[in-house]
């Protein structure tokens, strides 16, 4: 590597190069898997949705009915049941302080299903009172500053005094909700009448979205027919008559939102397949980069491995040495990876609206990146290593 000084240098930065776009594509596609993986029992919960006969045409909805969600409440299988609205903003005063805020009005079992990390105040009875609401951290901080939250009154659309009873730390950023306030789906059918009624009324009043989470040990393709033709008992309802109840794991809500013929089979998922392709080109493209170059030398390691055969060395040796070569100049290339996507992470973070980090701290990476790197470097000396080894030393020093 010292005697060549612009050879190694091509070798590590081009190798270098490649690892990094390699491993920032491997962060980017961990990360939208990562989605909601941070709730415990994620695969106990599941949005609840409908499968609609069209004409023959299979369309699937996520709007759903109250009556519905009171119906799946009865089920032995059923842990929590949740019903939300689609988000809103309102505005919220505190003294001085008037904020437009986004967020959701949840039934009361919400929390316990989705046990989102607690800063302050009882999350199991938060959402009891209708007129409670719950803020997320940076919410609280922004409308009370230092002083404590809790109990406090916040002005709802100036209309109504809400008091908080918990307080959420901040959602990360791979959270398939995103909502700065709750407050009780109670407090809904108490201001607006249609909201009441939709509770005693029709499967066919889909307005809604819902959530269940199922008891340990349920495993949803038993229980899925029970609640596939929960809503045909209304007879006279063409709506519910002609719909099927569904429900998707909170796993696949990110990746897999598109759905044919009543099946999850595609969404954001296309994206990253696409791109770990992507990864792995550009990484063998390195790959490739590194065994021309190392090919192109032959000329020069040829009379090396002549010597080397005239003095006794076998060809395994030989090949050990070539492999053992191209490996510290893999691990080399990849601390300078490692240099550059630390130094690009942030530009790219807010590229592509992500928080992403290099996690040092996780046994896990290091384990898949010396495998990689071992890898790598496995592929990128073996031609040149069975090729420089297979020279005849009569003639190469002839």
């Amino acid at each position: 590597m010292v005697k060549n000084k612009i050879y190694s240098a091509l070798n590590i930065v081009g190798l270098a190069a490649g690892m990094a776009v390699a491993m920032l594509i491997a962060l980017w596609v961990n990360y939208q898997y990562s989605y909601d993986k941070f709730l415990p029992d994620t695969d106990r919960l599941y949005q609840v949705k409908r499968n609609f006969d069209s004409n023959g045409d299979t369309l699937t909805f996520a709007s759903t009915s109250l009556k519905l969600a009171n119906t799946l409440r009865t089920l032995p299988d059923v842990e929590y049941v949740a019903e939300t609205n689609w988000g809103e903003r309102h505005g919220f005063t505190v003294g001085e302080k008037k904020m437009n805020l986004s967020g959701l009005s949840v039934g009361g079992d919400f929390l316990k299903m989705f046990k989102y990390p607690r800063a302050q105040g009882d999350i199991k009875s938060a959402l009891a009172d209708p007129y409670s609401i719950v803020l997320t951290e940076s919410t609280a901080k922004a409308l009370f500053g230092n002083a404590d939250p809790l109990n406090k009154l916040v002005r709802y659309d100036n209309i109504e005094n809400l008091k908080v009873t918990a307080v959420l730390k901040d959602l990360p950023s791979n959270s398939s909700f995103d909502f700065e306030y709750l407050i009780p789906f109670s407090y809904a059918e108490i201001k607006e009448n249609w909201i009441k009624q939709a509770r005693v009324g029709s499967y066919g009043n889909n307005s809604f979205q819902l959530f269940a989470q199922l008891k340990p040990g349920v495993i949803y393709s038993t229980f899925a027919p029970k609640i596939k033709q929960i809503e045909k008992v209304e007879k006279d309802n063409v709506n519910s008559m002609h719909s099927n109840v569904i429900m998707q794991p909170m796993g696949d809500w990110h990746l897999y939102a598109e759905y044919k013929n009543g099946k999850a089979v595609s969404g954001f998922i296309q994206y990253v397949r696409l791109f770990s392709i992507i990864g792995g080109l550009v990484l063998l493209i390195a790959c490739i980069n590194f065994i021309n170059l190392s090919t192109a030398r032959s000329e020069k390691r040829a009379r090396e491995v002549g010597v080397r055969k005239a003095v006794g060395s076998q060809r395994k040796d030989l090949i050990f040495q070539f492999l053992t070569e191209s490996i510290v100049f893999v691990i080399i290339s990849f601390v300078l990876s490692l240099v550059l996507v630390q130094l690009v992470l942030p530009a790219f973070n807010s590229l592509t609206g992500t928080t992403i980090m290099i996690p040092f701290a996780s046994g896990i990476f290091w384990l898949v990146t010396v495998i990689g790197v071992l890898i790598t470097g496995l592929l990128a000396g073996s031609r040149p290593a069975f090729y420089l080894s297979s020279f005849n030393p009569v003639k190469v020093l002839k």
